[in-house]
């Protein structure tokens, strides 16, 4: 194939009038209004950047659904940024191979968008767990992926390196990110936060083109992180600080099997169906604290799940097994009524780079280090270790902790046994 450069066409604002056009709603038969920017600045649901969204819908780049709402906060997808980048490309799109997606195939809405990204370059899909390679068209776009995007398709090369609080020099965003503020189409949230990992809203596109098509008048201001603050005068001395609180065991007061106190559940020992008691307080205290005294060490810990109830385990393993097959499955996920996550004592954890999330590379982590060395001191013990899943009957899960108190947690760490270990059960 053929490649050919983004910047085939020069007029930025037929080029971004095009990148739009597949995040458009439905128009009804009615279709535009005579007057766009009136009908922009009378969305009923529109009540921020109300001058960027007129803008844009007057350009006819942009425009609400026929039932009259714009619906701000609603995410754009990526198969969605796929298409807008395509529509920038002058290029030949016979005997496109297949780009080889386990969730897609040629049936599949956007599968020749993709190939064609794929076979250009810009677009590598995920990697499962369990090692299969997807694109997940439907999924939400970060606001990380559309700074990569956004600085790619519109040459945005100048760098300043800008500073975000929440945008560590490690992330693998940051440069890109960095250059958007550069360009001034992005100041981030106020306190200097960019918020990389959250989905990127219709409001905040719609800002972000009015910024890079108009900046005489969209363009943004500075990012400000506020200074720290000054130190105060020395403190009278203080007598010596009490022990670091405890975090106390959980009530032995609900159903299963309990052994030295601790509740067990693993392949051989169950709940019931009908016990559903959320996160349970005691174990979100620890994780609150957990997360404050990483942060405090620089380190930026994020909660996948934590409380499944019977139902939900149901149906996530019964999906496993139709797609992996039983045995496959057993190893990666537990059947209902047998999930820690149903205890409402366990939680998966994430860092700042999701591509390390829910893989055995989250052990090599900034995150997966600080976990494995702290969380004890907080009530918590890696449940299924590495190298130990024929006694736990699970593969070796970096990010999956449980609650069982400050007062057995830094025991069972110290033994170097799993759980079933330390209190002599069985685990399969």
């Amino acid at each position: 194939m053929k490649k050919q450069t983004i910047f085939k066409k020069i007029a930025l604002s037929i080029a971004a009038a095009a990148l739009l056009l597949p995040l458009m709603p439905t128009i009804g038969q009615s279709g535009f209004g005579s007057n766009k920017a009136e009908a922009a600045a009378t969305f009923p649901d529109v009540k921020d950047f109300k001058a960027e969204v007129s803008y844009l819908t007057g350009l006819e780049i942009i425009r609400g659904y026929p039932d009259g709402t714009f619906r701000p906060k609603n995410n754009i997808s990526r198969l969605d940024a796929v298409r807008m980048i395509l529509r920038e490309m002058d290029m030949e799109t016979a005997d496109i191979p297949d780009p080889g997606f386990a969730d897609m195939n040629s049936k599949t809405e956007g599968y020749a968008e993709v190939a064609q990204a794929v076979e250009i370059g810009f677009i590598n899909g995920k990697t499962t767990k369990d090692g299969k390679r997807i694109f997940d068209p439907k999924g939400k776009l970060t606001r990380a992926e559309m700074a990569k995007i956004l600085t790619e398709a519109y040459a945005l090369n100048s760098n300043n390196k800008v500073k975000f609080v929440d945008v560590s020099k490690g992330h693998w965003a940051n440069a890109y990110i960095s250059r958007l503020a550069t360009a001034k189409v992005t100041d981030g949230f106020p306190g200097g936060y960019f918020r990389p990992e959250s989905s990127l809203e219709r409001q905040h596109f719609a800002v972000f083109m009015a910024r890079l098509l108009n900046p005489a008048k969209f363009q943004a201001g500075p990012v400000v992180i506020p200074p720290p603050p000054k130190p105060a005068p020395a403190p009278a001395p203080k007598p010596p600080a009490p022990a670091p609180p405890k975090y106390p065991a959980p009530s032995t007061n609900t159903p299963g099997k309990y052994v030295s106190g601790i509740l067990v559940v693993n392949k051989v020992y169950a709940l019931p169906s009908n016990y559903n008691p959320g996160i349970i307080p005691v174990a979100q205290k620890g994780v609150n604290a957990m997360v404050s005294a990483a942060k405090k060490d620089g380190v930026y810990l994020s909660v996948i799940s934590s409380f499944r109830s019977y139902s939900y385990q149901n149906t996530l393993y019964n999906n496993y097994v139709k797609r992996d097959g039983k045995a496959a499955a057993d190893r990666y996920s537990a059947r209902p009524g047998h999930s820690e996550h149903q205890t409402g004592l366990a939680f998966d954890f994430g860092g700042t780079n999701q591509y390390h999330w829910l893989e055995s590379s989250f052990a090599n982590t900034t995150e997966g280090k600080w976990l494995a060395a702290n969380a004890h001191k907080y009530g918590f013990i890696l449940r299924y270790p590495k190298n130990k899943e024929s006694i736990t009957g699970y593969m070796f899960e970096p990010w999956h902790f449980r609650y069982v108190g400050s007062g057995e947690a830094p025991k069972i760490k110290a033994s170097g046994k799993t759980l079933e270990e330390y209190l002599n059960v069985r685990g399969k």
